[in-house]
C-alpha cells in the first residue's frame, strides 16, 4: 500500500503448472487441508474432501529458499495458522484460510523441524514452537510473534539435533521433550507451564543424556496409542525403545541397500516405515514391545542380534503412482498423520518432485484384510493434472502471440521482466525471440475476453529477434539504478550471447559473444563500482 493506491499482483500461469518439488508436508488437524512446501520456496494449499479427494487451491509466496519444515501454529479450529521455515533461516506465519502472511522473521540459523506445543498458564493457553536444526539447541519460539523466548540446551555433548518428539503426560503437568543428536545421544528435557515466564537469558538444561547409538537419526515418534513406546528411525535401521527408561526393545536393519527416511506408529502393535525411494512397509511388533503383553520388556538387556524381530505385515503399493513415467529429481517426501473428520482417519501422504500428492488410507482392520498385493493408493493427483482439467484452459500472458503453425501448444516464456515506469512487460521465449507488450492491456485481454485465444483486438506489441536459442534472463538496468539510460534492455541466452536493446526503437545496439557458456543471470554492479 503506497498512499491511496493498492498494488495487486496478477499471475497468469498458462497451460503448464508451476514446478512444485515437494520438500515438506503437513495435514491440518481437521483433515480438511494438506499443506506442502517445495524446494522453490512456495507453499501450496490443497483442499481435502471428506472422501479424500485432493484439489489444489492456492500457492503462497514468501520464502526465497527451499522450505525445510512446516508445523501448525494454533490449536484453535477458528484460527488455522501454520508456520513455515526455509533453508535461509526465514520463518513465516500464515493464515491458511485466506493465504495471508501474518508474521515474518529471519534468524541466522536453519530450522529442520518444528513442533507446536501449547502451555496452559492459569486460564490462558499460550502457543509455543519448538524448533531444532543446524544449531546445538532447541529454540522455543512464541507461536504468535515468532520471537525466540528461550532455549533448551545440552550440558553434556552438545550437538545439532536430528529429530525431536514431545511426550505429553496425562498424570502430571510435566511434559517431556525427547530428542536425538546427530551423534546418536538421546536428550531429555522437562517442560512445564512455569517455563512460559523464563527470560531468554535463562537456558534450560537437559534432565538426562544417554547414548543410544542411533547415528543418522531421521525421525523419532512417540506412540500415542500406548503412551509407552518410542520409535527411532535411522538411515540403516529402526528401533523401538521403552519411553520409561529408554531401554531398547527391538531393532530392524535395512535390506538391499535401502535407506530409511522416517516412520510412525500406525497402532499399538504396528509401525509404518518408509524409504528414500518412496517405498513404505508396515511391520507388526513382537509381544515383547507391547505394554499390554505379559512378555513386555522380556528382551531388555539382550544384544541386538538376539532381540525378537518384528514381522513385515504388508507393503504399500506404489504401482498406480508411477504413471508420470519420469525420473524424480529429488526423493519423495512421506509423512503419516491421523485425525478425525466424521470418522477417524490414518493417512500416509507422499509428495514428489513432479508436484504429485498421493494418499494411502490405512484401515484399522489391517489384520483382517488380504494385503498380499500391498495397500492400494486411495487417491493421487498433481498440479499439472489439476491444470489440465480446467475449462477453459488457463491462459498465459502472451499465448496469442506464441502459437506456432501446426502446433496446439504455445511457445514457452523462459524469462520475463516488468517495467512499471513504462507499463511494459518483456517476455523472452524458448525460440530466442523477445516480446514487449503493454502489461495491463495484455492481462485484460487474457482475463476478461471470452474467446481469449483470438488475435483480434490484441494490444500493440514489439518483437525483438537476435538470440539463436532460448532466452534465459532479462534485465532493465534503469529500474535498479537511475545512472543507466531508460532506453536500454539487456538479455542473455543459451547461445552464450548478451544483447543490449533499445526498447523504444526495437534496435539491437550491441551483442557480446565472449562467454563460454549459457548466461544464467544478469546483475547491475554496485554504485561505487569503477566504470573503467
Amino acid at each position: 500500500m503506497a498512499g491511496n493506491s493498492l498494488v495487486l499482483p496478477i499471475v497468469l500461469w498458462g497451460r503448464k503448472a508451476p514446478t512444485h518439488c515437494v520438500s515438506a508436508i503437513l495435514l491440518m488437524d481437521d483433515v480438511s487441508m494438506i499443506v506442502t512446501g517445495c524446494h522453490d520456496g512456495q507453499i501450496c494449499l490443497w483442499d481435502l474432501s471428506s472422501d479424500l479427494e485432493i484439489n489444489p487451491r492456492a500457492l503462497l509466496f514468501g520464502h526465497t529458499a527451499s522450505v525445510t519444515c512446516l508445523s501448525k501454529a494454533s490449536a484453535s479450529s477458528e484460527k488455522q495458522y501454520i508456520v513455515s521455515a526455509s533453508e535461509s533461516g526465514e520463518m513465516s506465519l500464515w493464515d491458511v484460510n485466506d493465504g495471508r502472511c501474518i508474521e515474518y522473521t529471519k534468524l541466522a540459523c536453519t530450522h529442520t523441524g518444528i513442533q507446536f506445543y501449547q502451555f496452559t498458564v492459569a486460564t490462558q493457553r499460550e502457543g509455543r514452537l519448538l524448533c531444532h536444526g543446524h544449531y546445538p539447541e532447541i529454540l522455543v519460539v512464541d507461536a504468535t510473534s515468532l520471537e525466540v523466548l528461550y532455549s533448551l540446551v545440552s550440558k553434556i555433548s552438545p550437538d545439532w539435533i536430528s529429530s525431536m518428539s514431545i511426550i505429553r503426560s496425562h498424570r502430571t503437568q510435566e511434559d517431556t521433550v525427547v530428542a536425538v543428536s546427530i551423534t546418536g545421544i538421546l536428550k531429555v528435557w522437562i517442560v512445564t507451564s512455569e517455563l512460559s515466564h523464563i527470560q531468554d537469558t535463562e537456558p534450560i538444561f537437559e534432565e538426562e543424556s544417554k547414548p543410544i547409538y542411533c547415528q543418522n537419526c531421521q525421525s523419532i515418534s512417540f506412540c500415542a496409542f500406548t503412551q509407552r513406546s518410542l520409535l527411532v528411525v535411522c538411515s540403516k535401521y529402526w528401533r523401538v525403545f521403552d519411553a520409561g527408561d529408554y531401554s531398547l526393545l527391538c531393532s530392524v536393519p535395512s535390506e538391499n541397500g535401502q535407506t530409511w527416511t522416517g516412520g510412525d506408529f500406525v497402532s499399538a502393535d504396528k509401525v509404518i516405515i518408509w524409504t528414500e525411494d518412496g517405498q513404505s512397509f508396515i511391520y507388526k511388533l513382537p509381544a515383547s514391545c507391547l505394554p499390554a503383553s505379559e512378555t513386555f520388556r522380556s528382551d531388555v538387556g539382550k544384544v541386538v542380534e538376539n532381540l525378537n524381530p518384528p514381522q513385515l505385515h504388508c507393503t504399500v503399493d506404489r504401482a498406480a503412482v508411477k504413471s508420470d513415467k519420469q525420473l524424480l529429481i529429488c526423493p519423495p517426501v512421506s509423512r503419516f498423520f491421523y485425525g478425525r473428520r466424521k470418522c477417524f482417519h490414518k493417512l500416509l501422504i507422499q509428495g514428489d518432485s513432479s508436484g504429485r500428492l498421493s494418499i494411502w488410507s490405512v484401515p484399522d482392520t489391517l489384520d483382517q484384510q488380504d494385503l498380499t498385493e500391498g495397500l492400494k493408493v486411495t487417491t493421487s493427483t498433481s498440479l499439472q493434472e489439476a491444470f489440465t482439467k480446467l475449462v477453459p484452459r488457463p491462459a498465459g500472458i502472451i499465448d496469442q502471440l506464441s502459437f506456432m503453425p501446426h502446433s496446439d501448444e504455445p511457445l514457452k516464456v523462459t524469462a520475463s521482466v516488468y517495467i512499471p515506469a513504462h507499463g511494459r512487460l518483456v517476455c523472452g521465449r524458448e525460440d530466442g525471440s523477445i516480446v514487449i507488450v503493454p502489461a495491463t492491456q495484455t492481462a485484460v485481454v487474457q482475463l476478461l475476453q471470452d474467446e481469449h485465444m483470438r488475435r483480434r483486438g490484441w494490444p500493440p506489441h514489439r518483437t525483438l529477434r537476435g538470440h539463436r536459442n532460448k532466452v534465459t534472463c532479462l534485465l532493465y538496468p534503469h529500474q535498479v539504478s537511475s545512472r543507466y539510460d531508460q532506453r536500454y534492455l539487456v538479455s542473455g541466452g543459451v547461445d552464450f550471447s548478451v544483447i543490449i536493446w533499445d526498447i523504444f526503437s526495437g534496435e539491437m545496439k550491441h551483442i557480446f559473444c565472449v562467454h563460454g557458456g549459457e548466461i544464467t543471470q544478469l546483475l547491475v554492479p554496485p554504485e561505487n563500482c569503477s566504470v573503467s
